[in-house]
């Protein structure tokens, strides 16, 4: 398998293990403090479903582009596209649009970290759930696969 092949199949499983879950985090985050008795959560609720709209549009546009033309379109995120006019020279380009996709990382996190610790996955209707569980199913196993297909690219270095 040549090194650009390679590349591109890393790349479609991240966003099938990394985009399309952090999607689904923020639109499930967001639909469940659109429920809230909180007003501070109920206001955030339609911004974080509008924001995983949007960047599932985005992954679903780069899984497109990864499998039909071997490329990705697009950034990965809101984030990422919201660093765009930060990255001419010398702001170092690629610098920002890593930020920028660190942000989303960081936000999806969070988000997953205040539905398990605030007890907000208990009242989640079934189909929610499912979906959540499925999320959190693909990008720790994405991260796992990921790991591992590092170290073995490291051993391979090695042993060369």
């Amino acid at each position: 398998m040549s090194d650009a092949s390679r590349a591109r199949r890393l790349e479609l499983l991240e966003v099938l293990t990394v985009g399309l879950p952090f999607c689904g985090f923020k639109v499930l985050a967001g639909l469940s403090f659109l429920e809230s008795a909180a007003p501070a959560a109920r206001a955030l609720g339609p911004a974080f479903v509008a924001l995983g709209a949007v960047d599932a549009v985005l992954n679903v546009l780069n899984l497109a582009g990864l499998a039909f033309a071997g490329r990705r379109p697009i950034d990965a995120c809101v984030f990422s596209l919201a660093t765009r006019p930060l990255r001419r020279p010398p702001h170092a380009p690629e610098a920002w649009k890593d930020f920028g996709n660190s942000l989303d990382v960081l936000l999806s996190f969070a988000l997953v970290a205040v539905m398990i610790g605030g007890g907000r996955l208990a009242g989640m209707p079934a189909a929610r759930l499912a979906i959540w569980n499925l999320c959190v199913i693909l990008n720790v196993l994405g991260a796992g696969l990921g790991r591992f297909g590092e170290s073995l690219r490291n051993l391979r270095a090695r042993a060369a």
